[in-house]
């Protein structure tokens, strides 16, 4: 009977913890970068209790005068108060140029919980000038935390971060804290210094970019490169000045 009475007394504290916790889904048509100030490249994650700052870029693929195009918008910066629920992130549909010139001039995201409601979020864009080449995101967003911004979060909030690969907005909902917890710290016990630098390099496309702009610079002649670096401090004038 004692045993029978102290698993019914645990019970409660159980369902209590197995739902503290905040579980994200985004859609196909988002791609994930920074979660809390993590890099991240899941669709699928799982975070503590509070403020939530996601950095995300919209992607679409759409046809125009015969030939397809493909879309990826301005950085975005989206920031809400999760509290042991579910999280759906969606993105209106672009499918025009129209539509998609119309998204970077007034980007809109709709955030529902589970009993789909309507989340309060706020927006802004991540902007960096000069050319768009190895952005570090994570220092960025600690730039523009610092800054104050529209959707600032404190600098020294610390929230962990999971990611799954499950496909299955309930299967992640499932998932407890305790887990995850295990899960991160298994993780970042493995994480040796090699791999810890690994992580803290740009996404993989940014670098081929970065390679070969390296490569042909290296095989230009003294003149060409000359008017590389003129034309590169031009561009940064130009910005600065405001054109």
């Amino acid at each position: 009977m004692k045993s029978l009475i102290h698993c019914l007394f645990l019970i409660p504290l159980l369902f209590v913890q197995a739902h503290a916790e905040v579980t994200i889904t985004l859609l196909d048509s988002a791609e994930p970068l920074l979660l809390n100030g993590k890099d991240i490249n899941s669709h699928r994650l799982i975070s503590q209790n509070g403020q939530q700052q996601l950095v995300l870029a919209a992607r679409a693929t759409y046809r125009e005068f015969g030939q397809q195009k493909r879309f990826t918008s301005e950085t975005l910066i989206v920031t809400f108060l999760g509290e042991n629920n579910h999280y759906r992130v969606s993105l209106p549909k672009i499918n025009s140029p129209r539509s998609a010139e119309k998204f970077n001039d007034v980007p809109q995201v709709s955030i529902t919980d589970t009993q789909g409601n309507k989340v309060a979020y706020k927006l802004d864009k991540l902007r960096k000038e000069g050319i768009q080449i190895g952005r570090d995101y994570s220092e960025e967003i600690k730039a523009y935390n610092a800054s104050g911004g529209i959707a600032a979060i404190e600098v020294s909030q610390a929230i962990q971060v999971t990611q799954t690969t499950s496909t299955s907005p309930a299967t992640n909902h499932a998932t407890s804290p305790v887990a995850a917890s295990a899960s991160l710290s298994a993780a970042q016990e493995a994480i040796t210094p090699q791999s810890a630098q690994q992580q803290a390099v740009p996404r993989r496309d940014q670098i081929n970019v970065g390679q070969m702009l390296d490569f042909w610079y290296e095989q230009a002649d003294d003149a060409t490169r000359e008017a590389f670096k003129k034309r590169i401090g031009l561009i940064e004038k130009e910005q600065s000045n405001g054109h």
